[in-house]
């Protein structure tokens, strides 16, 4: 697109369109530009945009004008509604919970998020000292993985099972109809962080 460079020039935000959809937005132009294998001087050429524009509003510190936008989206091929939307979808597909993880848990503690319809349950799991605790019971269900943050535990399978022994940055893969028991091995007590599935077994795509 041949013409005179142009920068961001500022302009009035989508309804729901903050900060956050703004650097989601910057990220996704800058990944169609690599996709292209396109510098930023390309881009400028092909665009007439400004570089310092365009790394200013891939970096998400810019709100550029929405004809800014449309002479980006035109040159790298993506519709602006589609550009729009992806942005938007930041905060339905992902959640920051800042400060719910405790450094040293007195019980199970489960780590929830808001989010629409969570595919997987996360808990913090405090384990004392030669006291078995019982994953299952506590309501983690479904497939699960299990990570030591610190201490060492022992799991078993319950019965007969003969224990093996985890230790910090050990983890183990549980399916969903295996029972599992965690044992402290330490004087101190020990932390496990578990991830399970909540998906309905029906629902899982299965391997091809």
């Amino acid at each position: 697109m041949a013409g005179r460079k142009q920068g961001a020039a500022a302009t009035a935000r989508p309804a729901g369109f903050g900060d956050k959809q703004l650097r989601s937005l910057g990220r996704r132009l800058r990944q169609l530009r690599e996709a292209r294998n396109w510098s930023l001087k390309k881009m400028a050429l092909e665009s007439g945009i400004s570089i310092a524009a365009i790394q200013k509003i891939e970096v998400g510190e810019a709100n550029p004008s929405l004809l800014t936008v449309l002479a980006m989206t035109e040159v790298l091929g993506e519709p602006v509604d589609r550009l729009i939307e992806a942005s938007r979808e930041l905060d339905r597909a992902v959640n920051v919970v800042r400060g719910t993880l405790p450094t040293r848990a007195q019980a199970a503690v489960a780590l929830v998020t808001d989010l629409d319809s969570p595919q997987m349950e996360a808990h913090l799991i405090p384990v004392d000292s030669k006291e078995r605790f019982d994953l299952r019971g506590h309501g983690v269900a479904g497939a699960a993985f299990a990570y030591v943050l610190d201490g060492t535990v022992a799991i078993d399978q319950g019965g007969d099972s003969t224990p093996r022994v985890l230790r910090a940055g050990d983890a183990v893969h549980l399916n969903a109809d295996v029972a599992l028991g965690m044992t402290g091995q330490l004087a101190r007590r020990s932390h496990v962080l578990c991830l399970a599935d909540r998906r309905d077994p029906n629902d899982r795509a299965e391997p091809k």
